[in-house]
């Protein structure tokens, strides 16, 4: 129990107040004293660097002008002036210059009064320098200060010079001394004076506010806070009373306050309620050990067991083995709040498989751990369908490239360790272009299909379907005992396909050409038995279509040729092997030359001659194509120039343009490029293309074609009558000139219904505004029918051979003003 003391207030509080006044009294007079002695020591400081600075520029001044009496002068004056003690000039050695007492000239400072810190010159410091200390004890302050010499006159004085001055305040720190002894007296004398004014206001300050707050007191005792003590003034004891108050007010004002906390409480709970509601997501709280707390979420569809059943159980009573493993070792894992744990799991519902995503994390202040669970039963099967989709072809659900390459590699490491051989097919369906061009995409995607479905019908299950794009598809048979086990699944496909395909109540006729390659006895890699099963492929449509072949060496040999040719044609135009022939065209009813066709020609150095008919489809395949339309083109147009300038008229030249040259983006500028540097009139340029470029029918190749037209260029048809929609391409292309294949033209000889025709094609294109180019003239006869039906052009052997440059521009000097002698052949290529 602790013990309480009483004693007279008002003796204790009495002597209190008058030691205390005492005390207050002496410490204000010592501050007073330390703050006039501060302010004395600041106020000379601030002088003596005023006065050092204003003496160093009038020292320099002197100088300057080689007063050096002056200086001396200067000095003697700011000492009597200023009451300085000492002030002289030295030099870096120590030595005395000038100083305001004559006879210190000339020593070492070290020899006279002056008491200059040898550091002060040691430190060589670089002027304008200034720096001022007191010392304490003898009231004196020492000044120092470095200024430059300009003068010659002390040019031998080493540099800097250095100002000293001494100046002493032991006068004005014993008057503050004294001032300070008067004033102590004087408020010791006040001190008594208030300690006889506080035994009066001792019994009104003091014993009345205690009477006061002991009647508070025994109210609050017996629990009443309706009433505040009114206190006025300040002091213990009024802040004694405004705490009571206060206590009392704060009791009274608690329950409120509670009432209200409880409020946020249900309001902060009844946004979670509504966040979780809106989420997907479960929230569980659970403890170390895995029994579940608490149970948030704003639907249970996703509950694998209900609410009740799962409360206050571990997460291990009710999940399968397997996923209350995965949580048992996630939750051992979470040592700290902030870390994200993360596991997937599978749990079986009535209406299948679903897939969960949980998160767990360490609540903060707690052992407790909230777990998030998404379904992700979506997500897993969006990402099954693109991995599904990154191995199988989307229109027919085969495997693709990626896949049947896995798997032949899988086959070949089979069949190494069993001894047996595998079979790698590779289909191409005969005609299926045409059918796709004529009928639609939509028609020939079904065909795909229904092909794709028959050829899984026809293998064993075991084996492999795949498509490689297009009309391309590869078959995998593998566990083979010998070659011949594969003539009779061959057979079996080619016949299959012997029936017609039932399509929306339209029957189509597709057969295909089958290539097969055998491991290990053609190829043992993957891409090499594609490239070789291809080989075959394309010697079976050789052989007629609708077949099949097995690979052979004389087929390596077709496919070794094709590979020499590709290496072959790398870097070929810089060798200048591409050269441009040119073969002329007549004006049929006029009868005198107007152009000639650029025809590519290419003779290796290691190959010798190639045939358009190898290497032009095979530069077409390696994009190379591009490069070489871009030499005929610059050929032709610099050959285009040449001639006009030479013959002085306008003759045009026709150039080939492939699919694939056609799409090149730059193809419009570097015409438009050509035609501005070679300064071709407009109409002397004629590009042809194919009715193959127009199949697509994308809106981009009209916009092309009437692009190239306004440039002044003319548009032809190549080998009109070859396709199926040449009469409404007609129709929907800007074309300038119609050219009939020379296939027309030869067959012109068999009867009148090719004659027939080709009067007709020529009748048609004239009614559409367009001119006729016939192409493979051979004889008279062929001639002189084209003649009579009005055809405007003619090209072929019996005009002129394709030429180089040099030789056509030969025949056009002895050929463009007697076109009698191309008319009667008198004249040949060869007599050039």
């Amino acid at each position: 129990m602790t013990k309480l003391y009483s004693i007279d207030l008002k003796l204790w509080l009495t002597l209190s107040a008058f030691l205390f006044a005492a005390l207050l009294a002496v410490a204000l007079v010592q501050v007073h004293h330390d703050t006039q002695q501060e302010s004395l020591l600041a106020i000379t400081d601030a002088t003596l660097k005023r006065d050092l600075s204003s003496l160093n520029l009038t020292i320099q001044q002197h100088l300057s002008h080689n007063e050096l009496n002056e200086i001396r002068n200067t000095l003697i004056a700011y000492q009597q002036g200023q009451h300085y003690a000492q002030l002289a000039l030295v030099d870096a050695q120590g030595i005395v210059l000038y100083s305001s007492t004559e006879n210190y000239e000339g020593q070492h400072f070290s020899d006279t009064p002056l008491q200059i810190k040898p550091e002060a010159l040691s430190q060589r410091l670089s002027p304008p320098y200034l720096m001022v200390e007191y010392t304490k004890h003898k009231h004196l302050f020492q000044a120092y200060s470095t200024y430059e010499q300009q003068s010659a006159v002390t040019a031998s004085t080493p540099l800097p010079a250095l100002i000293y001055a001494e100046y002493s305040i032991a006068t004005q720190a014993q008057q503050l001394l004294e001032y300070t002894r008067m004033k102590t007296l004087s408020i010791l004398a006040i001190a008594s004076l208030l300690t006889a004014l506080v035994l009066y206001f001792t019994r009104l300050f003091i014993h009345r506010p205690v009477s006061q707050l002991v009647a508070l007191s025994e109210r609050l005792s017996s629990f009443d806070f309706s009433e505040a003590l009114e206190t006025r003034g300040a002091g213990e004891f009024k802040h004694l009373a405004d705490n009571i108050n206060r206590m009392a007010h704060s009791l009274q004002t608690g329950w409120q306050q509670t009432l209200q906390a409880e409020a946020e409480a249900r309001r902060k709970t009844a946004i979670l309620e509504g966040i979780f509601s809106a989420l997907p997501d479960l929230f569980f709280i659970i403890d170390k050990q895995g029994t579940i707390l608490e149970y948030h979420s704003g639907q249970t569809d996703d509950l694998y067991v209900p609410e009740a059943q799962f409360l206050g159980h571990k997460i291990e009573e009710f999940l399968p083995a397997r996923t209350s493993r995965h949580f048992a070792r996630a939750i051992q894992s979470i040592e700290q709040p902030g870390q994200l744990t993360q596991l997937e799991y599978t749990l079986p519902f009535d209406d299948g498989n679903r897939h969960f995503e949980a998160r767990l994390s360490a609540l903060p202040g707690s052992d407790s751990v909230v777990i998030a669970v998404r379904n992700i039963t979506d997500k897993k099967r969006q990402e099954e369908i693109i991995l599904h989709h990154a191995f199988y072809d989307t229109l027919t659900d085969l495997p693709n490239r990626f896949l049947v390459l896995d798997r032949l590699q899988q086959l070949i490491h089979d069949a190494r360790r069993d001894k047996s051989l595998v079979g790698v097919g590779f289909i191409d369906l005969d005609d299926f272009k045409k059918v796709n061009d004529s009928m639609g995409h939509e028609v020939g995607d079904k065909v795909l299909i229904h092909s794709a479905q028959r050829l899984k019908s026809a293998l064993r299950e075991k084996d492999t379907v795949a498509r490689l794009g297009g009309d391309e598809f590869i078959i995998l048979l593998g566990d083979l005992k010998t070659s011949a086990d594969i003539h009779p699944i061959a057979t079996k496909l080619v016949k299959l396909f012997h029936a017609p395909f039932d399509i929306d109540g339209r029957a189509f006729n597709i057969s295909l050409s089958l290539g097969i390659a055998i491991f290990p006895q053609d190829a043992d890699t993957p891409n090499d038995l594609l490239r070789k099963a291809d080989s075959a492929m394309y010697n079976a449509k050789q052989q007629g279509r609708n077949t099949y072949c097995l690979f052979t060496e004389s087929m390596s040999n077709t496919l070794q040729r094709r590979l020499m040719l590709e290496e072959s044609m790398q870097g070929a135009l810089e060798r200048g092997e591409f050269e441009v022939y040119y073969q002329p065209q007549l004006d049929l009813q006029a009868r005198k030359v107007v152009g000639a066709e650029a025809l590519l020609r290419w003779h290796s150095e290691t190959m010798g001659p190639i045939s358009p008919a190898e290497f032009i489809p095979l530069a077409e395949q390696t994009g190379f194509i591009i490069e070489l339309g871009k030499f005929v083109l610059n050929s032709a147009a610099s050959t285009l120039q040449q001639i006009h300038t030479q013959f002085n008229t306008s003759l045009r030249l026709a150039v080939n343009l492939s699919p694939r040259q056609f799409n090149d983006p730059e193809l419009l500028s570097h015409v438009k490029h050509l035609i501005a540097h070679c300064a071709l009139q407009p109409g002397t340029l004629e590009l042809e293309i194919t009715e193959g470029l127009l199949l697509s029918g994308d809106s981009t190749i009209k916009a092309t074609l009437n692009t190239l037209q306004k440039m002044g260029v003319l548009i032809s048809m190549d080998d009109f009558g070859t396709g199926y929609s040449s009469l409404n391409y007609l129709r929907q292309y800007p074309f300038d000139v119609l050219k009939i294949d020379q296939s027309f033209i030869a067959d012109m000889h068999a009867g009148h219904e090719s004659a027939y025709l080709v009067k007709n094609i020529i009748t048609m294109a004239h009614g559409l505004g367009l001119k006729v180019i016939a192409e493979g003239i051979e004889d008279h006869e062929q001639l002189n029918r084209l003649v009579e039906f009005k055809c405007n052009i003619g090209q072929g052997y019996l005009i002129g051979q394709p030429m180089p440059e040099a030789a056509f521009q030969d025949w056009l000097e002895h050929n463009f003003s007697r076109p009698e002698n191309i008319m009667n052949k008198s004249l040949s290529i060869q007599d050039y």
